[in-house]
């Protein structure tokens, strides 16, 4: 057992080689696809073992940092180092659990997919960069993993790549993304520069016994906050996350529960000695992930897309992290990361099995499911008790550990944001269930069946922790005492949205009035609140209209003046050419006029 912690580092290579393997079916020279599918299932499973073997020992002590050199320049030295630690292996057990569980229920969902060895050797690659940025313990190493996330997210998004709009998904994804990578390159550098040093360990170290000054300590994090700001898709990168649901169903789960999204929180986690520098940036980024939480939220509660509505759940979660981060909880920040993983892997997947039935993603077009997909109802039904906090629900308890933390820090307005968003959250998913699950049957719900084993299983593993990881994981992660006040008011307010979902949703009860006063809200959130269009306004026809001057500039401009040029230089060609005769007569004739010539302007002066 000791020589697999002192090689846990090893761990990521598990779904490189399941990747790499994959090659000869995805580039067509093997046939019978489904041996890919089973290599990438070995892989990430023997991954998944080996992390959980070693997960008691890291509990209990074991572990410690493996580094190998790489470059020296100057001063600098950057190490190829790996850090073991209970942090980093818990994430190595979720991510490689999660990703064999959605890799397993892909056997149903993505059975008839003629591309399926390319399908899993994008989604070992994906799943072998996030484990390599789990244990990086450099900032450097760190960003190239960060950076294998981006395009493996990329390739994901736009799997189905002769689809337009998944197409533009991805080249959305990608660039929105780079926005907040530039960000971030740039302060690792900046921090390279003033720290002397880019390994993580030595960085909170040096965290401690810094004096920077209050400027340009705030402009530090917040340029390193840039980049969790794209992947975890916050306020205002956000738009690129709704989107990404073009691609399959399975890796979108896998993007929303422990990788992509999650990279962000597990980074400025990983960083929090550095961004607790700035107590102003951290006020900045619990303001940020307040106002993402609210704002998506909000615009969930009128989504149509059985997918759009959990993206829009998945942004508005990852701000309840950031909120936690900003009033300095980490350890309630990845607290909820844990438990969100289970409960939004299994609704992802508990969607894609209803998309599967239903062949539809327009939940205006569902109903009645429950009868036809028991296993799916019951699945789905613990996945949204535990997202709206219900006790005792794993979310009940992450979400409040995030509200007492907010509380503690007197951040009073962004606490109040938060209890805001979880009313919101219980009223969009009981709204989602009732829509989908409940009511009569619709036509396209009419000839639905219960999902295959390789997909309904996976549901039933990740239900149990849904339901149990919150209360197990505060007894032996947090060991905190239940805030019976808090816990109360977070209730009520839970019950208060699920009660007005139900009423208007179930009950129909909503007076005419009320809808016709609530139509222009109503209108603009399920419009996104026009962010997208007043994105696209500004900078994809801006730099559209950008582009045209400067084409007609480059034609009109830049080619006349060449063009004036060789214009001049032809001309000057063919008139000179009458002067080379090659006859000594024509050329004495020359030089007697010219003496002449000079002749006449010497005597006039």
């Amino acid at each position: 057992m000791e020589s697999l912690v002192q090689f846990s580092w090893l761990i990521p290579l598990y779904c490189a080689i399941g990747a790499l393997l994959s090659l000869p079916w995805a580039l067509g020279f093997l046939k019978t696809q489904r041996v890919a599918a089973f290599i990438g299932l070995l892989f990430t499973g023997a991954g998944t073992l080996h992390a959980g073997l070693i997960l008691p020992q890291i509990l209990a002590g074991a572990g410690g940092m493996y580094q190998a050199p790489w470059l020296h320049i100057g001063s600098l030295t950057i190490t190829l180092s790996a850090l073991v630690n209970p942090l980093s292996t818990g994430m190595l057990v979720l991510v490689g659990a999660v990703s064999f569980l959605v890799q397993l229920y892909s056997l149903g969902y993505m059975d008839h997919e003629p591309s399926l060895a390319r399908y899993y050797g994008l989604i070992n690659f994906f799943t072998m960069a996030m484990l390599g940025l789990v244990v990086s313990n450099n900032l450097l190493i760190m960003y190239g993993f960060w950076e294998l996330m981006g395009l493996s997210s990329y390739l994901l998004v736009g799997f189905w790549w002769s689809k337009p709009a998944a197409s533009a998904a991805a080249k959305k994804a990608f660039m929105t993304t780079r926005i907040g990578d530039f960000l971030l390159l740039v302060g690792i550098v900046l921090l390279s520069v003033t720290a002397k040093t880019l390994d993580i360990t030595e960085l909170g170290k040096w965290a401690e016994t810094a004096q920077l000054a209050a400027p340009f300590a705030a402009l530090l994090v917040l340029l390193l906050f840039g980049g969790p700001v794209g992947k975890s898709a916050q306020f205002p990168l956000h738009v690129w996350l709704p989107d990404a649901m073009e691609g399959p169903t399975p890796a979108s789960a896998l993007i929303h529960a422990a990788t992509m999204v999650a990279a962000g929180v597990f980074m400025v986690v990983r960083l929090e000695p550095i961004f607790a520098l700035s107590p102003i940036a951290m006020t900045v980024v619990a303001s940020i992930g307040a106002i993402t939480a609210f704002g998506s939220a909000l615009i969930a509660t009128c989504q149509n897309d059985i997918k759009r509505v959990l993206a829009y759940s998945t942004i508005s979660q990852l701000g309840y992290m950031f909120m936690a981060i900003g009033a300095g909880h980490p350890e309630a920040a990845i607290f909820h990361l844990f438990t969100h993983a289970f409960f939004k892997a299994m609704l992802f997947l508990g969607a894609g099995s209803v998309i599967h039935a239903a062949h539809t993603q327009d939940m205006r077009e569902m109903g009645g499911l429950a009868k036809k997909m028991p296993i799916t109802t019951l699945t789905y039904g613990v996945g949204v008790l535990a997202l709206a906090g219900v006790f005792p629900f794993a979310g009940f308890w992450s979400k409040d550990a995030v509200l007492h933390g907010i509380e503690e820090a007197h951040l009073y307005p962004i606490f109040v944001m938060g209890l805001l968003t979880a009313g919101l959250t219980a009223f969009y998913m009981s709204r989602q269930f009732i829509m989908v699950f409940l009511g009569a049957t619709s036509e396209k719900s009419e000839h639905a069946h219960e999902s295959v084993w390789t997909m309904s299983l996976p549901l039933l593993i990740l239900a149990v922790p849904s339901a149990a990881a919150g209360y197990l994981g505060n007894a032996w992660f947090l060991k905190e005492e239940l805030n019976l006040q808090l816990a109360g008011l977070s209730t009520a307010v839970v019950f208060a949205g699920a009660a007005v979902a139900v009423a208007v949703y179930l009950l129909k009860w909503m007076p005419k009035g009320a809808v016709e006063a609530l139509s222009p809200v109503r209108t603009a959130l399920a419009n996104r609140l026009y962010i997208d269009g007043l994105y696209d306004e500004l900078f994809v026809k801006g730099i559209e209209g950008i582009a045209t001057v400067v084409a007609w500039l480059d034609r009109n401009v830049v080619d006349g003046i060449v063009n004036l040029i060789s214009a001049a230089t032809l001309l000057g060609g063919q008139g000179l050419k009458y002067l080379e005769t090659g006859r000594a007569q024509f050329y004495l004739l020359i030089v007697c006029a010219s003496v002449l010539a000079l002749g006449v302007v010497v005597g006039m002066r």
